[in-house]
């Protein structure tokens, strides 16, 4: 086969895997071993391999592991897959084209991994697939929710209706789970407070104690009323925004490991530097000081290499890695790194300002909701250490300057975690006045900026008749298309009810 004379995308070798566009003949590594596909995997959108749980057949051995594509066989070494952790699981690389050079494809154990060249395997020409792939793109961007096409006669009264319902439903949904998450700690302190020994020896008990349910005391009001239960719950969900959609679990697992009780009781709050030491500590994402070149970088991590030296003696609970997080492909903005600088900030306001009872507080003043929104945009902001001014990791300076929590992200924290949070505590305690202000608050937010589900959802449903001027149409949106479009329930759906029974179906 001729060699190929434009530019190959490594998005056009996966979907060549993907599809295996292949011969049907077996394929064969470089060191002549037959190779056997039984399950191709996973496309993987995130970071890492880019092929996950792939299952094939390698000799006369069948392994499950992931797969790596490149146009290059070099282009591993290049890529320093070698030294990432994340490759680990790789059995099999694939490569379009041997291309300049050699090198091995090793993970860091120093395994060798099998490679297999796809050019003199390829079912038809590079064209010729190029062309099938452009197809296949546009056979899937015709993915469509189940009544498109049909549901331009859906009144606006209807519409504007039913997803202020979903808006209130997924807000009930991220109220219920900070509800559950309270009861947890709650149950834990109950626990921790009364389990003592009784002061008249061992008790015998009749029967197996092991078959025996313990007693779950119900919860009163004063027993979820703790300060500290409040501040933990707002730390929590304030940590699951900062992680965004590609870094949400491990940030969430970070705030259940290091609590705001780990950081008051070696009272970091008052120590910046120590401070993020600590999570970035723990968060698995302080490198080696030698691995840096720049020299500002290599200062502010020797500062933090020597706390963290003295807190992980005391830190007992989660420790992540940095195979755990994603860095790539996400906005520098939203590498964890700089969110954990932002997040050392929101910590120490929570805990050295009484940041909760502040938000209550501007909840329960009779002001604007716009005066609101920036009463709690301004109690949001940080500034972390000066270091972070210029860089969005350690490895890279950037001249630009960085922001460490912008406008954007700071919505998301009011949407997201404060106004849950406050109609749970308005909940809890009986306080009308801030379940209405805090409604009055979700109502004035404005709305986020898109995503691929509210652009899918104007174009299919909306048709730009209703325009997102709310955060709360937008999470009615999501709502609808995430627990009703592609779950197919549309009869219980309004919008699908109308559409369905006009048509007969």
């Amino acid at each position: 086969m001729g060699k190929h004379r434009f530019n190959i995308h490594e998005r056009f070798l996966r979907h060549i895997w993907s599809q295996q566009y292949l011969q049907r003949q077996a394929l064969k590594t470089t060191d002549g071993q037959i190779v056997r596909v039984r399950n191709a995997g996973i496309l993987n959108p995130d970071s890492g391999p880019d092929f996950r749980d792939a299952v094939l057949s390698i000799g006369s051995v069948t392994y499950c592991g992931d797969v790596e594509t490149h146009r290059t066989v070099v282009e591993w070494m290049q890529h320093q897959h070698q030294n990432d952790p994340r490759y680990n699981r790789v059995i099999l690389h694939v490569a379009l084209e041997q291309g300049p050079g050699s090198a091995a494809t090793l993970v860091t154990s120093g395994r060798h991994v099998p490679v297999v060249i796809l050019e003199p395997f390829l079912s038809e020409s590079i064209r010729t697939l190029w062309q099938k792939t452009i197809l296949d793109e546009r056979i899937r961007s015709r993915d469509a929710i189940p009544c498109f096409g049909r549901n331009q006669a859906v009144s606006l009264d209807l519409l504007c209706n039913w997803l202020r319902r979903l808006a209130t439903e997924r807000l009930e949904l991220k109220l219920r789970r900070f509800d559950e998450r309270l009861r947890e700690l709650a149950h834990f302190h109950l626990l921790a407070v009364h389990d003592q020994r009784s002061r008249y020896g061992r008790r015998y008990v009749q029967g197996n104690p092991d078959d025996v349910p313990p007693p779950q005391k119900q919860l009163s009001q004063k027993d979820t009323a703790r300060r500290e239960f409040w501040d933990q719950l707002i730390y929590e969900g304030f940590m699951e925004c900062l992680g965004y959609s590609k870094n949400q679990e491990p940030f969430a697992r970070l705030a259940r490991g290091v609590t705001l009780q780990e950081i008051r009781s070696q009272r970091l709050e008052n120590n910046e530097v120590a401070l993020q030491a600590l999570l970035l500590g723990a968060a698995g994402l302080l490198p080696k000081v030698n691995a840096v070149n720049d020299r500002e970088s290599r200062a502010f991590l020797r500062l933090l290499a020597a706390e963290w030296r003295t807190l992980k003696r005391l830190y007992r609970s989660t420790r992540l890695h940095l195979a755990d997080w994603q860095f790539f492909p996400t906005r520098p903005g939203n590498f964890p790194t700089i969110r954990i600088a932002a997040a050392s900030m929101l910590i120490r306001k929570i805990l050295r300002d009484d940041l909760f009872r502040k938000l209550i507080e501007i909840l329960k003043t009779p002001m604007s909701g716009a005066a609101r929104i920036s009463s709690i945009r301004l109690l949001l902001e940080v500034d972390p250490h000066p270091f972070w001014r210029h860089h969005y990791q350690f490895e890279h300076v950037t001249t630009k300057p960085v922001c460490a929590l912008g406008p954007e992200r700071t919505d998301d924290l009011i949407t997201n975690a404060v106004i849950p949070l406050a109609l749970l505590y308005a909940r809890t305690f009986r306080d009308r006045i801030v379940r209405e202000e805090t409604l009055r608050l979700f109502d004035a937010m404005p709305p986020a900026k898109e995503n691929s589900i509210t652009r899918l959802m104007e174009q299919q449903l909306l048709h730009r008749r209703l325009p997102l001027t709310s955060v709360g149409v937008q999470q009615g949106l999501i709502q609808l298309y995430k627990f009703y479009c592609t779950e197919k329930r549309c009869i219980e759906c309004e919008v699908g009810a109308f559409v369905f029974r006009r048509d007969g179906v």
